[in-house]
């Protein structure tokens, strides 16, 4: 009976599973399938920067921007001086106030060239508000003069245009396909990983069994 018990109790070797990935070679592996995707992302980028159409595309943005950003100043200016004037044309028509002896109808009219006076100063700086909010405000997808500048080279140039968003397009289309290769072989690593840890507790469990 002793012998058999000894036998019983002999440890079992238990082979390793040269399969199952260890946590730091899975860590590894998924940095170097990131650096990867951003390698290809980089390549793919300077390819895009590198191409003649969007150069072409990028010096015909610039320039409507710049003309934008001109086109906006010389407003801006130009309500600036003539909200002076006004102003100043106010300041003389207060300055001819009726006195008391003055007819009522004289009076009135002087009343109705200061109130349109005030009406039109305040649509001109109404107007100069909403210049100024387009030189320095900000758009849906950045600065409202760049917004302004892309639409009217889409419309001065519509086949320019129409061949960056095909090139945009496609490079999106490629990034999505990166993304999703990576998810997919991230999965893989992650389930290899998992089925690895399983088979390593199977068999620390039929070691056990096998003790007891």
């Amino acid at each position: 009976m002793s012998a058999d018990n000894d036998k019983k109790l002999k440890p079992i070797k238990v082979q390793p599973d040269v399969s199952a990935k260890s946590v730091a070679t899975v860590i590894s592996e998924g940095d170097t399938l990131h650096a990867a995707a951003e390698d290809a992302h980089s390549e793919q980028q300077a390819l895009l920067e590198a191409s003649p159409l969007a150069s072409q595309y990028a010096a015909a943005l610039a320039a409507h921007v710049e003309a934008k950003h001109d086109q906006v100043e010389r407003i801006e200016d130009r309500l600036e001086g003539v909200i002076e004037q006004q102003e100043a044309k106010l300041h003389q028509i207060e300055a001819k106030q009726p006195g008391i002896l003055s007819m009522p109808s004289t009076r009135a009219n002087w009343q109705s060239q200061v109130q349109q006076q005030q009406a039109l100063l305040q649509r001109l700086h109404g107007r100069l508000e909403g210049v100024r909010e387009i030189k320095e405000g900000m758009g849906l997808h950045g600065p409202r003069v760049e917004e302004l500048a892309a639409r009217k080279l889409r419309h001065d140039e519509p086949e320019l245009a129409e061949g960056w968003d095909d090139m945009r397009a496609a490079q999106r289309a490629h990034e999505a396909l990166m993304r999703k290769q990576d998810q997919e072989k991230r999965i893989k690593l992650e389930r290899e990983q998992s089925a690895g840890q399983g088979r390593g507790q199977a068999q620390s469990l039929n070691l056990s069994r096998s003790v007891v």
